[in-house]
């Protein structure tokens, strides 16, 4: 789920008329864990190339786990200037992780 933008590189003119505040929702599946981009903090999913998915904008936005809420990671970075192919997602199941989040009263779902 993200805000990023919808179109790849409207001109700078035209900036401000082309960031319109919709919320996308993707469904991609798991490419690989622990990839050699960011070592064993980072997930790769995948991307719709016919309609995008990771976009600039979208950083820091939720990954959930399937259909539920609960958030397995936050977007981190995309790999093509088209907002297609492969996105990169940060894990938030690590123990610094959690800890960090439980100072904020977040702690992880039951299972």
């Amino acid at each position: 789920m993200g805000y990023g933008l919808q179109k790849a590189f409207p001109p700078a003119a035209d900036w401000k008329d082309e960031a319109t505040r919709i919320r996308m929702v993707a469904h991609p599946y798991l490419v690989q864990i622990n990839t050699g981009f960011t070592g064993d903090g980072s997930l790769v999913i995948s991307n719709n190339a016919a309609s995008g998915g990771t976009c600039f904008g979208d950083s820091g936005g939720p990954n959930f786990v399937g259909t539920s809420n609960v958030i397995g990671g936050v977007t981190s970075f995309g790999l093509n200037w088209t907002c297609g192919g492969t996105g990169g997602v940060y894990r938030v199941d690590r123990a610094d992780d959690l800890g960090w989040l439980a100072t904020f009263g977040v702690s992880p779902a039951s299972t």
